[in-house]
């Protein structure tokens, strides 16, 4: 596999998991928002944060389907496994773990509790390491 091919499948494994995690981020929220009165002063922020993470969801998206567009029937995607084949880089699949121990935290907490949201700060900082992890594996390609 060439170092291009390497980077492609790197990128498309660690997009496809970027987006996987935050669609259940939009879960997560969306789920602390029911906990929350709509009357509670917290209820707007909350819903500002789902509609947040849904955008980020929809960017995610859209730069997966830019790396498709890249590697879909041409040399720069044959010989590609599968995403399901592909395994994470390392410093991602160390940061996937963390992400999702905090998502089962996350579900096991109270929705609006102050252990949810701390929970929640976590899980959105492991989500920004990710990010910073993923964008500096395609600034090399």
């Amino acid at each position: 596999m060439t170092d291009d091919s390497k980077t492609n499948r790197e990128i498309l494994r660690g997009a496809s998991d970027g987006l996987l995690i935050a669609i259940r981020e939009v879960d997560a929220k969306e789920r602390q928002k029911r906990g929350v009165r709509p009357g509670d002063p917290g209820f707007a922020p909350v819903a500002r944060e789902v509609r947040l993470a849904a955008e980020a969801v929809l960017k995610l998206a859209r730069e997966e389907e830019d790396r498709a567009e890249v590697t879909s029937g041409n040399l720069a995607g044959a010989g590609l496994p599968t995403i399901n084949a592909s395994t994470p880089r390392a410093d991602l699949a160390e940061l996937l773990g963390a992400w999702r121990a905090i998502e089962r935290e996350l579900e096991a907490a109270e929705p609006g509790s102050a252990e949810a949201g701390r929970l929640m700060d976590d899980f959105e900082a492991v989500r920004d390491r990710y990010a910073r992890a993923l964008d500096a594996i395609k600034r090399k390609s």
